[in-house]
């Protein structure tokens, strides 16, 4: 890993989430805590938690712009065996997958847009299930997303954010082909509560997603964070209540 001023340049075993899509809304959503659209988690072997791969990252900052790119082997992995393992590089069976990301912040607004393009076509099944490395076509396909996060009320240290994103894959037989995400949130030095609705079209059919949440700041180190969702798709209807424990030092 190399620093300059407005540069960063790291060149190791690494996965997409630590570097593009998240945002402080997004992330305060547990639905998509993975950060990651499903049009290219859904779609591509890469290298997603818990899997990692080799890679050469950099970014560009200048004003309030960023410049992300990522150029990863085709499939992540995350064993510990010779044929499998976060260190191999075979392009000529998994492919080449590349991310690059344009990023804009201004005055607590936030928006980017990006396209992933991976040198393989991975067609899946009704069933949902991705063929291997070996049973992928050669083809090359992309997706591609956009994000925009703006501030809508501000007073002392309260604030009102909306935000929406919306991304497709362009192989339309790829495990999820297109997503879309809208929602607002409320924050203040102690509290945070957001409300949002997601809708995603699988292979297996559309499936569409609520989700309210509300974190609360306890004391300097603890803060508890419950979330109830609403999930609707092709299998039935699900509610699901879960909660986030936070402890920092």
């Amino acid at each position: 890993m190399h620093e300059w001023q407005a540069a960063h340049l790291f060149v190791g075993v690494r996965n997409v989430n630590e570097d593009f899509f998240t945002s402080d809304i997004t992330t305060l959503f547990i639905n998509s805590s993975c950060g990651i659209f499903p049009t290219i988690a859904a779609s591509y072997p890469i290298a997603n938690y818990p899997f990692s791969g080799l890679t050469v990252y950099f970014d560009v900052s200048r004003g309030g712009w960023t410049f992300r790119n990522s150029l990863y082997n085709g499939t992540g992995y995350n064993g510990w065996k010779r044929r499998d393992n976060p260190f191999l590089v075979r392009p000529a069976k998994d492919g080449v997958f590349n991310i690059s990301q344009l990023e804009y912040a201004h005055s607590g607004a936030h928006y980017f847009a990006g396209v992933a393009v991976h040198s393989r076509q991975y067609t899946v099944g009704t069933d949902g299930e991705m063929p291997s490395a070996d049973a992928a076509a050669h083809k090359t396909t992309c997706a591609w997303w956009a994000y925009a996060e703006q501030p809508v009320w501000s007073a002392a240290d309260h604030c009102v954010t909306c935000m929406a994103q919306y991304s497709e894959n362009t192989c339309h037989q790829s495990a999820c082909y297109r997503y879309a995400e809208v929602g607002c949130a409320y924050c203040d030095s102690l509290n945070q509560c957001g409300l949002s609705a997601q809708c995603a079209r699988f292979r297996q059919g559309t499936e569409h997603s609520v989700e309210l949440t509300y974190r609360r700041q306890l004391n300097r180190h603890i803060a508890l964070q419950p979330s109830f969702q609403y999930i609707n798709n092709t299998e039935g209807n699900f509610t699901a209540l879960c909660a986030r424990l936070y402890y920092s030092f």
